[in-house]
């Protein structure tokens, strides 16, 4: 019958006590524990870094799609300023036309020409027509109580006037909306900052050997990338 083989000296140096055995399971389940934590750090850790890259650069591409908007629309002011300042000044040319042509018209037939009062009659614009007729029929040349002039008449219309009006009101709009324009690329910018805030605490909290101290970082991170997000997700988007 076989003999059990007997341990070497070395052997039974080596050999482990039932407490030494379970200290060592226990450290090995410790590591495995701190490593399963750690992995679900590093994921969460990645998934913070790829949505803050995300939104950083879409809030980059917004912003500088406001800031073309913003051009655009001040271009459309100025050029809307531009031809109301030029309705305006027909708008006086014609005033003063009107003007010039009725004192001619009166001062003719004051002398009796009728040929020139008929002359000039003819050469008065169709939309002053109306409130001159108006007002030389309260016989303005005998009659002291009739109005000094037609031109404060609302029978009086210039559309070049309204014309200056529109244009203005339309230079009105068009630069603020260039406005609210620069106003959204700011806090598309503001917002990008935020977000590379958001990768910068994301990034770092990976080189802390404490635990506590990258939760803690980690921690700082999601709270600062969920109000970004919500925050971006409140403003407006343009197409350019």
């Amino acid at each position: 019958m076989a003999q059990p083989t007997s341990l070497s000296p070395d052997a039974e140096d080596q050999a482990l006590s039932p407490e030494e055995t379970a200290a060592v399971l226990r450290r090995i389940v410790l590591a495995v524990e701190t490593a399963s934590r750690h992995r679900w750090m590093e994921i969460t850790s990645a998934i913070v870094l790829s949505l803050a890259t995300t939104a950083s650069a879409w809030c980059a591409y917004q912003a500088t799609l406001w800031g073309g908007v913003q051009t655009f629309q001040l271009d459309a002011a100025n050029d809307a300023h531009r031809r109301s300042s030029l309705a305006g000044f027909s708008a006086m040319q014609a005033r003063m036309f009107d003007a010039t042509t009725l004192i001619s018209y009166l001062e003719a037939k004051s002398r009796g020409d009728a040929a020139m009062e008929n002359v000039l009659y003819r050469r008065f614009r169709p939309s002053a027509k109306k409130a001159i007729d108006a007002w030389l029929a309260t016989d303005p040349l005998t009659n002291s109580a009739a109005p000094i002039n037609p031109f404060d008449s609302p029978d009086y219309v210039q559309p070049e006037l309204e014309e200056a009006r529109r244009q203005e009101d339309l230079a009105l709009k068009y630069h603020a909306t260039a406005q609210n324009a620069s106003q959204h690329s700011d806090h598309y910018v503001l917002l990008t900052v935020l977000f590379a805030s958001v990768l910068f605490f994301g990034g770092i909290g990976g080189t802390f050997e404490s635990v506590p101290l990258r939760l803690a970082v980690l921690g700082l991170a999601l709270i600062l990338l969920t109000a970004t997000l919500v925050a971006m997700l409140l403003m407006p988007v343009t197409a350019g």
